[in-house]
């Protein structure tokens, strides 16, 4: 069995995100980890996105190499990068996190969050993965898709 592990990241979008652009990078995100057994949380926040990926190490290095460069987003600053003993998402390909929560009832596996855990992202790159992992407990707020998507 592969061992388990998570990175922890966030970054600066180039430019606004629109839904549709935020919806198509969910979508795709779900796809891929979906298809490689990737779990995890992504916050787009004001201009930033703050990201918990966890998986078996070879199936995250792939996907990172192709993260860290992204062209839609820069100042990619990795906080965690370490092995974990269990997963915090599992069951799901990609949660999503969002100030604006009018498509939340549409939007599988969207977290709905205090605006002040939003706000602390921000405020502090050493609590973002804290943070992160609380989304984890907000979960019982939705149902995970039995396929894991």
């Amino acid at each position: 069995m592969d061992s388990l592990s998570a990175i922890v990241y966030r970054s600066r979008a180039v430019g606004p995100f629109s839904d549709t652009d935020l919806f198509y990078l969910l979508a795709h995100a779900r796809d891929n980890n979906a298809r490689l057994g990737l779990s995890g949380i992504i916050v787009y926040d004001r201009g930033h996105f703050f990201q918990w990926l966890e998986g078996a190490d070879e199936s995250l290095g792939h996907v990172w190499n192709k993260i860290r460069v992204d062209e839609r987003h820069v100042d990619v600053e990795v906080l965690v990068d370490q092995q974990i003993p269990t997963r915090l998402f599992e069951g799901w390909s990609m949660q999503f996190a969002h100030r604006d929560r009018q498509h939340e009832s549409i939007v599988d596996g969207f977290v709905v969050a205090e605006p002040s855990m939003l706000d602390d992202l921000h405020l502090n790159a050493q609590k973002v993965p804290n943070i992160l992992a609380a989304f984890s407990k907000l979960r019982q707020q939705v149902e995970p898709d039995p396929s894991g998507d």
